[in-house]
């Protein structure tokens, strides 16, 4: 048999137990674990997060680049 005796853990436990439809708060509170172990051991490492992004950028950089304008071009934004 489980106790809670802080207020805002059972307001979390019921809450939980009501949008999952556990049984108990216990159940409630088993499933939420879970979750939340699962939820972490999926996270992607902040390492490869960051080198997927480097390499989208350094892929970016690697395309061909327009030509620069030229100041007749430039002007032309400027006109109306």
């Amino acid at each position: 048999m489980l106790s809670i005796r802080d207020r805002e853990i059972r307001t979390l436990a019921e809450a939980v137990m009501r949008t999952r439809g556990a049984p108990t708060l216990t159940a409630a509170i088993k499933l939420a674990l879970h979750n939340e172990i699962r939820r972490a051991e999926e996270e992607i490492p902040l390492r490869e997060r960051v080198a997927a992004l480097r390499a989208r950028a350094l892929a970016k950089a690697d395309r061909p680049r327009l030509p620069a304008l030229t100041d007749d071009e430039r002007d032309q934004f400027w006109e109306r």
